[in-house]
């Protein structure tokens, strides 16, 4: 009888399925960690959130300043590490919220999101608001979501 349980238990677990909207919940949650170690300017929270490996890419795409393409997870440590000792930026006036997911499951272990990011508030005085459509791709590392491409693209700013 316990070879028979034993069975049953494996069986019932390899035959569960994942619950897409707790999946879609687990990638947000992701994405908002990633933000609040930015703002809270915690680059080991930061770090969490990335597949660390040379595959890894972060685009980011300006109509005025062009392409800056960060390839492998080294440059990406640092060009973030940089980021967060900037000071310019005063993250106490400034708030970063998300809008308008996307989110493609492609496998268990795989999904693409496409959002927006809102910059809003007053940095140094002078009024903030940007809008960037994201697209990141996703992997699933020991259980957890975490970027492999986080793709920003600066929207140009209404006249």
């Amino acid at each position: 009888t316990t070879l028979l349980l034993l069975v049953f238990i494996t069986g019932t677990s390899c035959n569960e399925k994942t619950d897409p909207e707790k999946e879609k919940e687990a990638i947000k949650a992701l994405i908002e960690q990633e933000k609040d170690g930015f703002f809270s300017q915690n680059f080991s929270l930061m770090a969490e959130t990335w597949v660390q490996e040379p595959s890894s890419v972060k685009i980011y795409f300006n109509s005025s300043k062009g392409l800056l393409k960060i390839e492998g997870w080294d440059a990406i440590s640092q060009h973030d590490q940089n980021n967060l000792a900037d000071t310019t930026l005063d993250r106490q006036t400034v708030n970063l919220s998300f809008r308008n997911f996307q989110i493609n499951l492609l496998s268990e272990e795989s999904a693409w999101v496409m959002h927006e990011a809102v910059w809003e508030g007053m940095n140094q005085g002078n009024p903030v608001y940007q809008v960037q459509t994201r697209i990141n791709v996703l992997e699933k590392v020991d259980g957890n979501w975490k970027f492999n491409l986080m793709s920003i693209y600066n929207q140009p700013k209404e006249e």
